[in-house]
């Protein structure tokens, strides 16, 4: 679907996204195109939600490429610069602290990162976590674990088998949550051996 639409489109989009040289048909034609594909992708009943995975999973680069803006599912252009923008705004995650049964991890603004304190407009962070014996094959693998407002959040691994052979190793990103109750990008995936006995 995407490619047939792509190649539809492919002669005429320069001039639609220069505004120069093309007429009102083929104008109508383009946006007709792209409403295709957003249907496909977004429509309540039979979209298959692409351009929502993509801004749930996606990283900046991506959002530019779908065009995606923060507190809208699409927009014509991708988020700008703002001091308490959650869309641009990256916590930085790392594991301080493995023991048996559990784990600390430190969430901080890269902006300071010798700071506990929230970037302005930001409630906390939500922290997001797998456990497996391989590398997790896509985000939709994480669950969501905890908040974190102060810097620190201790994880148990209360409820998961930790005996045999199994060599487990959680995986962790965290991403931070606006006042509006808007999600920022993904921090890099973290990672460490589960101990056990």
């Amino acid at each position: 679907m995407w490619t047939a639409i792509r190649d539809a489109v492919d002669t005429f989009l320069k001039p639609y996204i220069n505004k120069k040289n093309i007429n009102t048909e083929e104008r109508n034609f383009v946006k007709g195109q792209i409403q295709l594909a957003r249907d496909y992708s977004c429509n309540d009943v039979n979209g298959h939600r692409l351009f929502l995975k993509i801004a749930a999973f996606g990283d900046n680069h991506d959002w530019t490429v779908a065009g995606i803006k923060y507190g809208t599912p699409l927009a014509k252009k991708p988020s700008v610069a703002k001091s308490d923008s959650p869309g641009l705004l990256t916590p930085k995650a790392s594991i301080v602290q493995n023991v048996l049964g559990g784990m600390r991890l430190k969430v901080v603004n890269l902006l300071t990162p010798n700071s506990k304190k929230r970037p302005d407009g930001i409630k906390f962070a939500k922290v997001y976590r797998y456990i497996g014996i391989s590398e997790p094959s896509s985000p939709t693998d994480f669950l969501f674990y905890g908040n974190v407002k102060r810097g620190y959040l201790d994880v148990t691994f209360d409820g998961i088998d930790l005996t045999g052979d199994k060599k487990l190793r959680a995986y962790y990103f965290a991403r931070y949550e606006s006042n509006k109750g808007e999600l920022g990008l993904a921090s890099e995936v973290v990672s460490a051996g589960v101990l056990f006995e």
